[in-house]
C-alpha cells in the first residue's frame, strides 16, 4: 500500500518495505525545472548521476543523484502542461 501527501506545494509519499525497496533506503525528492542543468551541475561539484533523467508517462521526469558522501537524492520535473 502506498500513501502520499499533497499539501501547500510539498508532496510525498510512504511506500512498502520490500525485497526492491529495503528500509534504510529512503531517496528524497527536489524539483527542479531543468533536470539536465541540475545533473551538469552536480557532476561538477563531485556527485554522480545514478538514474539519468527519465520519462513518468502523464507527470513529467525524474533522475537520481548521488552527492560526493555517497548519498543519493532524486529530481522531479513536471509537466509543464499540468
Amino acid at each position: 500500500m502506498q500513501f502520499t501527501a499533497e499539501e501547500a506545494g510539498i508532496g510525498g509519499a510512504f511506500t512498502q518495505v520490500d525485497e526492491n525497496k529495503p528500509a534504510g533506503t529512503l531517496v528524497p525528492y527536489v524539483t527542479t525545472d531543468d533536470i539536465e542543468g541540475s545533473l551538469e551541475k552536480i557532476g561538477s561539484n563531485g556527485g554522480s548521476t545514478v538514474v539519468p533523467k527519465t520519462e513518468i508517462p502523464g507527470f513529467g521526469h525524474f533522475a537520481v543523484f548521488s552527492g560526493p558522501t555517497g548519498n543519493r537524492i532524486g529530481l522531479y520535473a513536471g509537466n509543464p502542461e499540468g
